[in-house]
């Protein structure tokens, strides 16, 4: 059921929500400004919670997890805004990290949780690409700048947390979308929510910890907007599907490439900007990055054309493979047909066509028919020796080829392939023996000539010629 079928909050409450916290932020007092920005948590929570009982079971314990983690981060955001009524220093560590750090890390839970299911390498190697290119972003313009002027552990390791967590929430909702496991606008706005929390954790580090700025609730608006799209997400249509929806086929959309073309142009743009600006260059995030980026494309590149090479094959197989009976089909028969007389060995060709094979149809039905079809083949492949070729060579008739050895034990082996056939089923066989310079037309009319011949002696019998 739909969030409007139960609060009176879809779409327009939401956006709403967002107005309130951007006025709130210019107009309104300290509790009124800490009040609208804890509202768009409030309404991702009720939203999580109304809609847990409807969400697949086997889905139900990350959704739970999801839940409580944006409880948690709501609950942080609201003893955050408390701090700043109080006058407490904005800096890290806030009290808030004890609610925001265990917080995300259930968010992060639930989206491996949802994803668990999936196999699919290309994905996850698309998905790691568009991450690869943000961290770089975010790592050489924010992050590492504001690293480089702190000396706690605490601090270090707090303001490169949460981008870290943000970036592997991103990339795990990408796979979801990239595997077809989730819809687009599930998917497209969880990203918008993981986006918006990278953006505001990675600004937040940088004026929080380095620069000498007092906290303003506009600092908050980039959660707040993670928090709203999360609702949005979470009673959006098929969001019961995200990963579980079934897998579907790999196809590139113009916002895949755009999405993979984009991430890959990161470390060189930000190389070339800071060259530009004039100032030091992170040479170490962007090598690092350009590097795994590199990697992540090769694979991506050898994945893909893995990928070409066994769909050629199997459409290959496909186009030489008779369907019913896995046998080789007449094409591919003719043509090692082809083969053997070029290399004009001794060779022998059967033809074997099963008896009132259409009274057979006609009376149990075509069912029936396939059935025999395929038992014949298995009972004739299991008395073949090596080199031989058996096909069907259309309808109730096959074909064998025999070249080398195998052609001077052509009569014997003709016998046990009629012994062989599962009774009540017989089969007819027309035998022949290549003549110096024969050619394909002219050693299969004689074999068929033979099969005429067995089939107006009675069936069920041999004849070589």
């Amino acid at each position: 059921m739909a969030l409007h079928r139960r609060l009176p909050v879809p779409v327009a409450a939401a956006l709403l929500a967002l107005a309130v916290v951007l006025v709130a932020a210019c107009r309104l007092g300290a509790p009124a400004q800490a009040a609208a920005a804890v509202l768009p948590g409030v309404l991702a929570v009720a939203v999580a919670v109304l809609r847990l009982p409807g969400r697949p079971a086997g889905r139900r314990t990350a959704w739970r997890l999801h839940a409580a983690g944006l409880g948690l981060v709501t609950a942080g955001y609201a003893l955050f805004h408390a701090g700043l009524s109080r006058g407490d220093a904005p800096g890290y560590p806030l009290p808030a990290d004890v609610l925001f750090v265990p917080g995300s890390l259930l968010v992060t839970a639930a989206l491996l949780l949802l994803g668990r299911g999936s196999r699919d390498l290309a994905a996850s190697v698309d998905a790691a690409i568009a991450v690869t290119g943000a961290a770089v972003a975010v790592a050489a313009v924010l992050v590492r700048p504001v690293l480089a002027e702190l000396s706690d552990p605490l601090l270090v390791g707090l303001t490169a947390l949460y981008p870290a967590l943000d970036l592997l929430g991103l990339g795990l909702v990408l796979r979801l979308w990239l595997t077809g496991c989730t819809p687009s606008r599930p998917a497209l706005l969880l990203a918008a929510a993981s986006t918006c929390l990278l953006v505001g954790d990675a600004a937040f580090g940088a004026l929080a910890a380095v620069l000498p700025v007092d906290l303003t609730p506009w600092l908050g608006v980039p959660f707040s907007c993670a928090l709203l799209l999360q609702a949005l997400a979470l009673d959006a249509p098929g969001s019961d599907e995200v990963g579980a929806g079934p897998p579907r086929a790999r196809t590139w959309s113009r916002a895949h490439w755009s999405m993979v073309g984009a991430s890959s142009c990161v470390p060189p743009l930000v190389l070339l900007g800071q060259g530009l600006r004039g100032g030091p260059v992170d040479w170490a995030v962007i090598g690092t990055g350009a590097l795994l980026l590199s990697t992540l494309s090769v694979t991506r590149v050898h994945h893909a054309v893995v990928r070409v090479q066994e769909q050629a094959e199997q459409l290959e197989r496909l186009a030489r493979t008779d369907a019913l009976t896995g046998l080789p089909n007449r094409r591919s028969w003719d043509a090692e047909l082809g083969r053997e007389l070029e290399r004009g060995q001794p060779l022998a060709v059967a033809l074997l066509d099963l008896d009132h094979f259409k009274r057979l149809n006609d009376s149990q039905g075509h069912p029936a028919g396939d059935r025999v079809l395929r038992e014949v083949a298995a009972a004739w492949r299991a008395v073949l020796p090596p080199g031989t070729s058996l096909a069907r060579y259309g309808g109730e008739e096959f074909a064998l080829l025999l070249p080398g050895e195998a052609a001077a034990a052509a009569p014997g082996l003709a016998e046990r392939l009629r012994a062989a056939c599962p009774a009540p089923q017989t089969v007819s066989v027309g035998l022949a023996h290549r003549r110096p310079g024969e050619g394909a037309g002219e050693l299969l009319a004689r074999a068929d000539a033979q099969l005429y011949r067995a089939k107006a002696a009675g069936r069920d019998r041999v004849c070589e010629g």
